[in-house]
């Protein structure tokens, strides 16, 4: 049975990693599009602030509690999320068993060369992968229709086109796909590519990640504004 709960209204899976990864691959022998979703604190905001983005994390199949802030938010309210279940994270698991399956992968976003070099990383962890079609997040409308022609060919996509693009991307254009997961994974390109070094375990372990980010790239600090506001917005209105 699914349990959600709610932080600063928008839905959020009571989920583990294990469980994710269970159910991602009962969905991909159900009908229909299946769209997973991994929210932080900076996509709850955004999506107070954009119906769009709002309406697609109430109908995704999935929406994962990404980010320490959401875990936060929800203990406010003396709500219990069981653990961070990261976009990164997802995707490593989700390329495993797609190894160990055989699952055929679609990889779309980033810069040229960067999904690719991420791939040839996983064949190294996980083993050979199936992989139907990689492309960088730079198209024009032709291009664009063969991406999603070669898509109709996997039933794992990964799109990493940043929020909330990725996520608008895969609801107007996959929706006609049946038997396929979506995932749209930000950044994670780059981390597995090599691009961006993760955080220490420590740091991760801690609900420090964001600030080893924002150490990494100064120039994010303009979108880390978004995570004070968060804290804020949560405790004013915390019930």
């Amino acid at each position: 049975m699914r349990k959600r709960l709610s932080v600063l209204s928008v839905p959020i899976d009571v989920i583990t990693m294990k469980e994710t990864i269970q159910r991602v691959q009962e969905l991909m022998n159900e009908p229909g599009l299946h769209h997973v979703v991994t929210a932080n604190a900076e996509m709850v905001m955004l999506a107070k602030g954009n119906p769009i983005l709002y309406s697609i994390l109430e109908d995704a199949s999935i929406v994962t509690p990404d980010g320490a802030g959401v875990l936060w938010a929800a203990e406010q309210n003396n709500e219990h999320l069981p653990e961070r279940v990261t976009g990164i994270d997802v995707t490593r698991e989700l390329f495993s068993i797609a190894s160990k399956q055989n699952i055929p992968v679609y990889c779309l976003g980033a810069a040229p060369g960067v999904a690719k070099r991420a791939v040839e990383n996983l064949e190294r962890e996980v083993g050979p992968l199936q992989i139907v079609g990689i492309h960088d997040g730079f198209f024009n409308t032709d291009e664009e229709q063969s991406i999603i022609g070669d898509m109709a060919k996997a039933k794992l996509i990964f799109v990493a086109l940043g929020v909330p693009k990725q996520e608008i991307w895969i609801k107007e254009h996959l929706s006609h796909l049946s038997g396929v997961v979506a995932v749209g994974i930000g950044g994670s390109f780059d981390v597995i590519a090599g691009n961006i070094p993760r955080a220490p375990e420590w740091m991760q372990n801690n609900r420090l990640e964001w600030l080893y980010r924002l150490y990494l790239e100064p120039k994010r600090i303009g979108r880390m504004m978004a995570i004070p506001k968060f804290m804020f917005t949560v405790l004013k209105n915390k019930r």
